[in-house]
């Protein structure tokens, strides 16, 4: 101790001031790094957030107005009989299904803006063509093309916001992307009213195909726009971004372990094909989508069937998705604060499962809509929880972008059992269909659980290898042939 006050009483005047400067400098810039990131944010978030929010808005619109359609002459006009409108229905998931995967290896390689542009113009001219069918093999082929088109920009955003995000902001801005679909619920019920209501017959239309015009023209509109209004990557941001905003931009996605240059790599392709951890997210979406396919496209049906007419509700069909995009909002909020998935995904299982339990216990039409509110509140957070939960545990453009496909495209095939579980011969209690969608959204929880023991196990391994990591940086680091299994790596949980 002696020896250690004596080296310092010899240091010069002179070394203290440098020392103190050297601080002095160090602290100053790490403020100015801090300012900078702050205001890149700001411009992330008023440039991407809610150009992308309104897309999905509208694909969500032209994904699900079939169901209001239905409550119009739709069936009628077109001679829809014995499973017809069920195969439209089933037809779309098909086409949603196929191009996941290709969708997301392309996203990168053809450039975001471009990709999700071309696609979205090409799923609202299927839209729009809806409306010119005059049989169910037009509906059907429409229907198809409309779920190929979709994955330009349902399954592709996360991973386009995987780009410029960290793993802590991830989730809301995700929840804000796909806590639009539960406005655009609101807004179906709204638009189909007072179309239904005003335009039937107009120029010889039926009301339904005036339904169809006016949610897919602004669809084009928009996919024309997207090609100025979004930007690609970090590395080919354009003026919008100051030359200091781009390089912490860059920094930001190596950080986040974004540092392969590959558009496609087959190791990492093969990696997400065999990460248990990518299984059990897919298990979870499967049990969210069996609902929430169903919820979207059946609940004017329900509502209907608890004894009010067509338009009225039409009308009742808005309460459960605004409530839904409030809990969507501050569910994605909190997770990201606390960088906890498994915890928040359970919670609003249970709140699902309880709305299903009411639709399933009793015939007082006060309680069974509670009980439509609660599913919508139960299943539209699980959307934006998973994705960020899949890209979160991720690292590779390419082992990230087929996760997040896998888990999309694979649950989206259960969607198809969603559409087929409410049958008109079950009405108006439809018993069969709320108790599929009970166990399937259980399963949901119970994989969530485990999925985070597991993942929790795996972080104190590797922190009573390798110790605690100072920060989860992974700017520098080789990932090659290691990925998420890199000693440096903690999931998310």
């Amino acid at each position: 101790m002696g020896q250690r006050k004596r080296n310092i009483s010899i240091l010069s005047s002179e070394e203290i001031v440098r020392s103190y400067d050297s601080i002095s400098v160090l602290s100053t810039e790490r403020e100015k790094a801090e300012v900078t990131e702050r205001r890149l944010l700001r411009k992330l978030d008023f440039r991407l957030i809610p150009w992308l929010s309104v897309l999905y808005l509208l694909l969500s619109l032209d994904r699900n107005n079939i169901g209001n359609a239905r409550l119009g002459t739709l069936e009628k006009d077109l001679n829809l009989v014995g499973n017809d409108y069920y195969t439209a229905l089933t037809i779309f998931f098909a086409g949603y299904v196929l191009f996941h995967i290709p969708s997301n290896l392309l996203v990168k390689k053809l450039r975001p803006s471009r990709w999700i542009s071309s696609t979205m113009i090409l799923w609202g001219i299927c839209s729009l063509c809806q409306a010119f069918t005059h049989n169910a093999a037009g509906l059907i082929a429409c229907r198809f093309f409309l779920g190929v088109f979709e994955t330009g920009v349902g399954p592709s955003t996360p991973l386009f916001l995987s780009f410029w995000y960290q793993r802590d902001e991830l989730a809301t801005r995700v929840a804000i992307y796909f806590g639009s679909s539960t406005v655009a619920g609101a807004f179906a019920g709204a638009i189909a009213y007072g179309v239904l209501g005003t335009l039937e017959g107009a120029h010889g239309l039926a009301g339904w195909r005036w339904l169809f015009i006016v949610e897919a023209l602004p669809t084009i509109v928009l996919g024309f726009l997207s090609f100025i209004v979004l930007p690609d990557t970090p590395e080919t941001a354009g003026k919008w971004l100051t030359p200091e905003e781009k390089r912490v931009a860059i920094e930001r996605t190596q950080r986040s372990g974004n540092t392969d240059e590959k558009s496609f790599d087959k190791k990492q392709f093969v990696a997400a094909l065999i990460d248990y951890k990518v299984w059990f997210s897919v298990v979870i979406y499967i049990g969210l989508n069996i609902a929430l396919a169903s919820f979207s496209i059946f609940l004017p049906t329900i509502i209907r069937d608890m004894g009010f007419d067509s338009l009225k509700a039409q009308l009742l069909s808005i309460p459960p998705y605004i409530a839904a995009a409030c809990l969507v909002f501050v569910v994605s909020w909190n997770s990201d604060r606390t960088l906890q998935r498994a915890y928040h995904i359970v919670v609003v299982c249970v709140i699902g499962v309880l709305g299903y339990v009411l639709l399933l216990a009793t015939t007082k039409v006060g309680l069974r809509y509670t009980g439509a509110i609660l599913v919508a509140c139960g299943i539209y957070p699980i959307i934006p929880l998973t994705l960020s939960w899949v890209s979160n545990n991720q690292l590779g453009h390419t082992k990230r972008g087929v996760a997040i496909a896998m888990t999309s495209m694979i649950a989206q095939c259960f969607s198809m059992l969603g559409t087929q579980i409410y049958r008109a011969e079950d009405g108006p209690r439809y018993i069969k269909g709320h108790t599929i969608c009970l166990i399937f959204l259980s399963l949901a929880a119970c994989s969530a659980c485990v999925l985070r023991i597991l993942l929790a196990r795996e972080n104190r391994k590797r922190n009573e290898l390798y110790g605690v990591p100072e920060s989860n940086d992974m700017s520098g680091l080789n990932i090659e042939d290691v990925y998420d299994k890199h000693p440096q790596f903690r999931y998310a949980l």
